[in-house]
């Protein structure tokens, strides 16, 4: 399979507002008055639990904000033609298409960009719509101020998980490319970078591709977590995007372990209370993580997914 390494977008560039407003199927006055009141169209979303114990606040666009985004992401950010190494909320990619890019490696080194969307101002979206996608100032100004909430990017909305993979733009492909000379595989999961080689690499090779990543992220006004700094050797245990690569892409001990408990305690409390309304909007939680893991474990994936059925088929019994 060949490897995509160019990142582009294949169409020609929004001149004026007009056009804009075309390709949105909204007036300008409205593209604009909604701009001007964007900022108080966004409620807080279920926050995300992270390692550390803390959380991120991510949103939720609120109407009519919601749909414009939609109409953003569909105009321009479908028609955008993603490399390889860039694997976070794109379509067809994941964190185990992330992990599967370094599988096997006899080393492993993960850094994590701090603060990631606060840290995306709206002064780099504007570079991407002005720069990357080409469009004029004005319609680079607005849809920068469309997409933004309090001049930064916003975690959760439609439209930035793909600014975020597009915020190094003018230098990703240089340094994927430039490593790869070196057997050097890179990758970007949103925040979490990962490069890797199936040899081993010189103490000179890993610090000059660290300040490398650091120079790209510098140069942009962000920094690294240096805590979640991570080099990983073939003979230890290496995680990629919390999988296991050391030979092939797995999921945690810990975390096969946590569904095979999550499963059992929902056998044990359809057993006690029968298939309520409560446990069946569980049970589809759970079957996500069953998904996940029949994709990297098949016959232990498939024996939870059969348990699972049991489950749903009682439901059905019970009426």
């Amino acid at each position: 399979m060949s490897q995509q390494s160019q990142l582009k977008y294949p169409h020609r560039p929004i001149a004026t507002l007009a056009t804009l407003s075309i390709a949105l199927r909204m007036p300008v006055a409205d593209l604009q008055g909604l701009a001007d009141r964007a900022e108080k169209l966004y409620r807080n979303a279920k926050p995300i639990p992270k390692s550390d114990g803390t959380f991120r606040q991510p949103v939720d666009a609120l109407e009519p904000l919601k749909s414009l985004h939609r109409r953003i992401k569909s105009s321009f950010f479908a028609h955008v033609v993603f490399p390889d190494y860039l694997t976070g909320s794109i379509k067809g990619r994941d964190a185990t298409r992330n992990a599967n890019l370094h599988a096997g490696q006899a080393i492993v080194v993960c850094e994590d960009i701090e603060k990631f969307f606060p840290s995306t101002t709206i002064a780099l979206v504007y570079e991407i719509w002005s720069g990357f996608f080409g469009f004029a100032p004005e319609v680079a100004s607005l849809l920068a101020r469309l997409t933004t909430k309090n001049g930064r990017l916003p975690e959760g909305a439609i439209t930035s998980s793909y600014l975020a993979n597009l915020v190094f733009w003018k230098h990703e492909s240089v340094l994927q490319e430039s490593l790869k000379a070196q057997g050097i595989v890179y990758s970007r999961y949103v925040d979490d970078i990962t490069f890797s080689a199936a040899r081993r690499l010189l103490a000179s090779e890993i610090t000059g591709t660290i300040a490398k990543i650091y120079g790209m992220l510098s140069s942009l006004g962000y920094r690294a977590k240096r805590q979640k700094h991570q080099i990983m050797r073939g003979h230890d245990r290496m995680i990629v995007t919390k999988l296991v690569i050391n030979e092939r892409t797995a999921l945690t001990a810990d975390e096969r372990q946590a569904i095979r408990a999550a499963v059992f305690q929902l056998e044990c409390e359809v057993d006690r209370d029968g298939f309520t309304a409560e446990l069946a909007v569980r049970c589809n939680s759970v079957a996500g993580r069953v998904g996940r893991l029949r994709r990297l474990h098949p016959s232990e994936g498939a024996a939870l997914k059969t348990r699972l059925r049991k489950l749903r088929n009682s439901e059905f019994s019970q009426a």
